[in-house]
């Protein structure tokens, strides 16, 4: 059974999390970062999740700390407060994981984040949905045209269910138009194509697109067969964004678009390989905010 350590200073939290995640693990709790650094010291655990601010050591010098002494362990961040505000420490750190403390808490999203770094099981739109969910459409991209057709035959069908798809809309035009036109590599680490120019894709190229829901919210899954995107680039577009360093940039809009208009933006890589990029929104009020962040690479 993996082992888990939470460490948090409000105790009633604590002890929520423990109390949800104990039927599947092994899980410890500590109360601040010196006492989580002295129970790692007397015993292995495979995942620590920490609050971020918390009195003395604060949760991003906690996990700086494990990355130091025992890098084998995963780590993941949560707090309450904006989660833009730490996304400079993030990039610093290589923090690409950070939950928000949402009121209600969303244990289901716990659940498939702690998974997934326990298990390296990252990929998929149907493990990011609830039991119930369902998959109602998939696509293949095969060209440029194909792109701008897939796009709008998801927003029409999201209007039909949800009643609504605008937001949806502009991050499926920004992340669909990266997966053709960025993820092909020219040969020498450029794009082979170039933007919003008339195009068919090679086979290998072809771009997956998946739709489902459950009965909270709504997703769509964006796949590239390439595997361009690191986790690094991510985070550092993003930062470049948010911090208004990057509001000339062309480069990195289209992440940083997707995320401000999907309540979760899930970026999943498997270098070289593939990369998914999945938009979900929640047609109900409980779950958005503050955005989360996301990035998972094998």
């Amino acid at each position: 059974m993996p082992s888990i350590l939470i460490v948090d200073d409000e105790v009633s939290f604590r002890l929520m999390v423990v109390d949800f995640l104990e039927d599947q693990y092994h899980v410890e709790s500590a109360e601040c970062g010196e006492q989580a650094l002295k129970m790692l010291s007397a015993r292995t655990f495979d995942l620590v999740i920490s609050d971020i601010c918390m009195p003395g050591m604060d949760g991003v010098e906690l996990l700086r700390t494990i990355r130091m002494l025992y890098p084998s362990i995963k780590t993941v961040l949560m707090t309450a407060n904006d989660i833009d505000q730490f996304l400079e420490l993030a990039l610093l750190d290589g923090i690409a994981n950070i939950i928000p403390k949402t009121v209600p808490f969303n244990f289901s999203e716990v659940a498939v984040v702690v998974k997934g770094l326990l298990t390296g099981e990252i990929f998929g739109l149907p493990r990011y949905l609830l039991s119930e969910g369902t998959i109602f459409a998939e696509y293949r991209i095969t060209s440029s045209s194909e792109g701008c057709s897939v796009r709008d035959e998801i927003a029409r069908i999201m209007k039909q269910r949800f009643n609504s798809a605008g937001d949806m809309k502009l991050s499926l035009d920004e992340i669909i138009t990266n997966a053709i036109y960025h993820a092909p590599d020219g040969g020498d680490g450029t794009d082979k194509y170039k933007a919003y120019t008339d195009i068919l894709l090679f086979p290998d190229e072809y771009v997956r697109v998946v739709c489902g829901f459950d009965h909270e919210k709504c997703g769509v899954a964006i796949i590239d067969q390439k595997g361009r995107l690191t986790k690094e680039t991510v985070l550092a577009k993003i930062h470049r964004q948010v911090s208004g360093e990057g509001l000339c940039d062309t480069s990195g809009r289209g992440i940083h678009m997707s995320r401000l208009f999907a309540d979760r933006m899930i970026i999943n890589i498997d270098r070289g390989k593939k990369t998914e990029v999945i938009l979900m929104n929640y047609t109900i009020p409980a779950y958005r905010g503050f955005k989360p962040l996301y990035i998972n690479e094998l």
